[in-house]
């Protein structure tokens, strides 16, 4: 999984345009955009838009590659056995009808 940093660095190559270049356009600092780009900051729902303008984009996508790369991150991190544990419980209280509905 690749953070949406690297996507917009490759954007940037694709446009030949300096992290500068783009921090000037946004009205950031290098420095933010640098950290974007290494993935020591996320996509926000204000990146998103600044981004989808920037390069003439449907809003959206930015903060989906986000959510989708959190997401994906979140899953390796959890606990296998904590999942089980829930399934094993749901289960038995679905014979009781409790959780019927879920």
């Amino acid at each position: 999984m690749i953070h949406p940093g690297r996507h917009l660095w490759n954007k940037l190559k694709e446009n030949n345009r300096t992290q500068k270049q783009f921090a000037d356009l946004l009205g950031k600092k290098v420095s933010e955009v640098n950290e974007l780009i290494n993935g020591k900051r996320n996509i926000t729902i204000q990146r998103d838009i600044f981004l989808s303008v920037a390069f003439d984009q449907e809003e959206g996508n930015w903060i989906t590659m986000q959510n989708e790369y959190d997401y994906a991150i979140a899953k390796m991190k959890l606990d296998k056995k904590k999942i089980d544990d829930i399934k094993k419980k749901k289960h038995q209280l679905s014979k009781h009808n409790v959780f019927s509905k879920f």
